[in-house]
């Protein structure tokens, strides 16, 4: 809030400082996430689209992003703040299909020419009717091609070869004599394999356990990082290491609302399974076991649906930097959560050294007096608010000096040009050179007179608006902050109000900024007067 009301006291009620109302011409250029290049990369496109404008244009490029979505595609949505302000005039594309599928690009191209855009394709016009029919041709070529991709990776798959991605633990890629990508074992890897089973079947122990052992043998994981109860756990399940080579498995859906491509487990109809004794490295029997054992140590209750707690995402490990989650405690007096390092649950003490935890109501507790005491204190709060408005108004005031003092030297500047120009003796060649040189400074000039506009220095009565404003936004917080009743709409308020924290050793809970020292600690909001978990909260 305090962030918002800032932004509010700076940019004031006429807009931007430094806005410029001049449109510009733009293009955009893109590339699908399958990378082809079909005589369309990126430098391509744009080498078209300033070759048809005639001059170099502001690029908007998003690289390596599906077109089947706005979402994820950073430089597609910043264009479209850009032209909701009004300061495009004209955007070009090599293609239409590069702002998106048919649907989607229709309503995209009305946004934009409502927004008084003219969108130009450099190889397809400006057409309507030809602009519907490129995109329909463009969505059908997409699905097929789609199609064509799956059907010739299940194929690849079927003939033995690797159909992308890293190869699981144990295995590598290599290239045989055919020239195809083949998987094949990993001696040193199907070593540590075999390790894991022959560890987890020996003795009555859980995951954690068979990682802690795999790391006192000094064992690499693929990326460095510690070995932990989900990768044993991948390894124990791994039907490749008996022979059995599965594809479509899982497959990717499209997240319209982000642009990611999510993982979805397929039925197992559907899966493509390859028998191949060269990757074979468990017998069929030690296998079996191990899965036997695994369903065995399986704790059968009933699976809670994901639920977003008040600190989901906002606690952090001031040892090692990763998140804290939370868990469930019970004893006598009840049951409690308690968040504590995700790292050091995964990967044991070992990953890291703070043990410190907390407890989920004892903090919300903490953070609803400190947020409470702020709000009783809206006096305080709104004089801070009219400090930062003056300092912008003075800052708008320097701005405003500096800019006079320019335009008056460009006016000083034209006056002497203008001089010369109606000077009967001076050459016309010289002249027309002179004539270019009073239209550049007479540009310059607008230019520095809009700017001056735009930091215009707000009357009182401006003022008087922006207090009423804060005061109503104050209100309105405080009025949320009392409504709050689910843990995701505690969740969401401490987002926006308090932001990420930090747990130190000791058990106190800071804000991030504020966790470099503990004198700094110790007058943090969320974490004053809180003590460690493990200390009998």
């Amino acid at each position: 809030m305090v962030t918002a009301l800032r932004q509010h006291a700076t940019n004031g009620r006429g807009g931007s400082a430094n806005g410029d109302s001049r449109k510009y011409d733009a293009l955009y250029a893109r590339y699908s996430s399958h990378a082809q290049d079909d005589g369309t990369s990126i430098a391509v496109q744009i080498e078209s689209c300033e070759r048809a404008a005639g001059r170099p244009l502001k690029h908007f490029i998003d690289q390596a992003k599906t077109g089947r979505t706005k979402g994820g595609r950073t430089e597609l949505l910043r264009l479209m703040e850009e032209a909701e302000a009004g300061r495009i005039k004209r955007l070009y594309v090599y293609k239409y299909d590069r702002l998106g599928r048919a649907a989607e690009t229709h309503v995209l191209v009305e946004d934009l020419e409502q927004h008084g855009v003219e969108v130009v394709s450099v190889t397809e016009g400006t057409n309507a009717l030809a602009r519907g029919v490129q995109l329909v041709v463009a969505a059908d070529y997409s699905r097929v091609l789609a199609e064509r991709t799956r059907e010739g990776l299940v194929q690849r798959h079927r003939e033995g070869c690797w159909t992308g991605g890293p190869p699981p633990y144990g295995y590598r890629i290599v290239q045989t004599d055919d020239g195809k990508k083949r998987l094949a074992i990993h001696p040193e890897e199907a070593e540590t394999v075999r390790f894991v089973f022959q560890t987890y079947l020996a003795e009555s122990i859980g995951l954690k356990e068979v990682a802690r052992r795999v790391r006192e043998r000094g064992v690499p994981t693929r990326l460095g990082g510690p070995w932990g109860f989900g990768t044993i756990r991948s390894i124990l399940t791994n039907s490749m290491l008996v022979g059995e080579v599965r594809y479509l498995r899982r497959c990717f859906k499209l997240d319209r609302a982000t642009g990611h491509r999510v993982p979805r487990w397929t039925d197992e109809s559907r899966h493509v399974v390859n028998r191949d004794e060269s990757l074979r490295i468990i017998d069929d029997e030690t296998f079996e076991r191990a899965q036997a054992q695994l369903a065995a140590n399986r704790i059968d209750r009933p699976r809670e649906a994901a639920e977003v707690r008040p600190f989901t995402r906002h606690l952090f490990c001031a040892g090692c930097g990763g998140v804290y989650y939370t868990r469930k405690s019970s004893n006598a007096k009840g049951s409690y959560r308690y968040y504590a390092c995700g790292r050091r649950q995964s990967h044991g003490p070992e990953a890291c050294g703070n043990a410190a935890s907390v407890r989920e109501d004892k903090l919300l507790a903490r953070i609803q007096a400190a947020m409470g005491a702020v709000f009783e204190d809206m006096d305080g709060v709104l004089d801070e608010v009219a400090a930062m408005s003056r300092e912008a108004l003075d800052a708008n005031r320097n701005e405003s000096s500096r800019l006079k003092a320019e335009i008056a030297e460009v006016d000083k500047t034209l006056a002497g040009l203008i001089r010369v120009l109606v000077d009967p003796e001076i050459e016309p060649l010289a002249k027309r050179s002179i004539s270019r040189q009073i239209a550049e400074h007479e540009e310059k000039r607008e230019g520095l007179r809009q700017a001056l506009e735009s930091v215009a220095v707000q009357a009182v009565a401006d003022m008087d608006d922006l207090m009423a404003d804060c005061r109503q936004a104050f209100l309105e917080a405080k009025a949320n902050f009392a409504g709050l009743m689910s843990p995701a709409q505690v969740n969401r308020f401490i987002a926006e109000v308090i932001g990420p924290m930090v747990v130190l050793p000791n058990g106190r809970v800071v804000q991030k900024e504020t966790a470099a020292t503990d004198e700094v600690a110790a007058a943090g909001i969320a974490g004053a007067g809180l003590e460690p978990a493990t200390s009998g909260l």
